[in-house]
């Protein structure tokens, strides 16, 4: 016992100086499952002088950012805005500053979780890499929600034939014969219906005439998952694309969304490689359902995941749906009856429970991922603890923590066998189920 107090003793005043990385923190220091309403989207275009490039910046701030006041029979709302722009050396080249009034709304629209204020600010730059900031300030409760984007502005000017970057296209609407497009800042396009489309410049100096468009959309094994192709005539300088793309088979995950420009005359030969393509363009897109938390890519681990909180009965049920929609309506009926709040656009609960998922995988991974590691299990179920004591490896005794959690009265020790950071629980797990769950 004099061995461990005095080993306690140096872990106390080394707490400040050493890092703890793979283990668990203290409350407060657990990041939650945030809502993210505060989205920015910057697509280059050709500028207006050769080796130019203009950077349109579309912000996207969701109305839970905000603070509406009731003026007469409607709500308004108001707020500073910010759009920086860095160099490659971190120096600010750019800024634009401006306040907008959110006015007209219903209380019901104030409230919306899917309510914003949709912006866009144009700057002329010079190709280069840019790290793009915005922060938004809300005028009545001074709160402020900050966002960046790394990003690669090409120069458009030095190919005969060039594309711009993608914009990934929420609505089309089509008055006195011109197209009206608005953008969907964020990167998700799992809740666009069954497709959407994607806009684009091309740039031709080269008289192509008709080039044929190839879309493909590669997933996170670089497999193509979604594949079309238009045809367009084209005009020396400046053509507008846009591009139809199929969704609705696409599950969870994180794509790659790739056009490729190959001259009409060319065959449709995937194999022929790099070679038959004159100009190309890429970017990331995501999917996620409404409803679900950012962080979960795949239904059947989502469910997976489940096991510590759901009965017998429910898993069947769970794991029972044949489709992907099939698989979501399940899951949400799931945690519909345990929230606090049924018709709440958002699930406090199931944010919570994947925040903390997420959480165990980051730090209390090893040999299993570490929603299934025993850590895991107890971060998962009862959060974090109030204290962590740490014993680090000693000659005789294994390394182990002890995590107190003091509104339960109970503390759980946990011991590194192996000596690489796979700690075991040595109390019954029957001792983690008996205890108050937030679950």
């Amino acid at each position: 016992m004099e061995r461990r107090a005095y080993a306690w003793l140096l872990v106390v005043l080394l707490l400040r100086c050493v890092p703890a990385a793979a283990q668990v923190e203290l409350p407060g220091q657990v990041p939650p499952e945030y809502s993210a309403t505060l989205f920015l989207d910057p697509i280059a275009f050709l500028g207006p002088q050769p080796g130019e490039t203009r950077l349109d910046v579309f912000v996207q701030v969701g109305y839970d950012n905000l603070s509406f006041v009731k003026t007469g029979d409607t709500y308004a709302a108001s707020y500073e805005a910010a759009i920086g722009i860095d160099d490659s050396t971190g120096t600010q080249v750019l800024e634009k500053l401006w306040t907008e009034n959110v006015e007209g709304l219903t209380f019901d629209q104030s409230v919306s979780s899917s309510g914003y204020s949709l912006q866009q600010r144009s700057f002329t730059v010079a190709p280069g890499r840019y790290a793009v900031r915005v922060s938004v300030r809300d005028m009545e409760s001074k709160t402020e929600k900050k966002a960046s984007y790394r990003c690669v502005v090409p120069d458009f000017s030095t190919t005969l034939v060039a594309i711009s970057d993608l914009m990934i296209v929420n609505r089309i609407t089509v008055r006195d014969g011109k197209k009206s497009i608005l953008p969907n800042v964020t990167p998700n396009v799992g809740n666009l219906s069954d497709a959407f489309y994607v806009f684009f410049e091309v740039y031709d100096r080269a008289g192509a005439d008709s080039l044929r468009f190839e879309a493909r959309v590669l997933d996170a094994k670089q497999e193509v998952v979604v594949r079309t192709d238009t045809t367009e005539l084209v005009k020396t300088g400046r053509n507008e694309v846009f591009m139809r793309i199929d969704n609705s088979q696409m599950p969870l995950g994180d794509y790659l969304l790739s056009i490729r420009a190959v001259p009409a005359s060319v065959p449709r030969d995937e194999k022929g490689g790099e070679k038959r393509f004159i100009a190309s363009r890429a970017r990331t897109i995501i999917v996620r359902w409404k409803g679900l938390p950012r962080a979960m890519k795949d239904m059947d681990l989502a469910i997976e995941q489940l096991e510590y909180i759901a009965k017998d009965n429910e898993m069947s049920d769970l794991k029972s749906g044949e489709t992907l929609p099939e698989k979501q309506q399940k899951f949400l009926a799931f945690w519909k009856k345990r929230s606090l709040n049924p018709n709440a656009p958002r699930n406090e609960k199931m944010a919570l429970y994947y925040a903390r998922v997420d959480y165990a995988n980051k730090h209390f991974t090893r040999y299993r991922e570490g929603w299934r590691t025993d850590m895991g299990l107890v971060f998962i179920l009862l959060g974090p603890p109030s204290t962590v004591e740490r014993f680090p490896f000693q000659i005789d005794e294994k390394p182990e923590e002890v995590w107190q959690y003091y509104d339960l009265n109970y503390q759980f020790v946990f011991r590194d066998e192996n000596g690489f950071g796979d700690y075991r629980l040595l109390t019954p797990l029957w001792e983690v189920y008996n205890r108050r769950r937030d679950f």
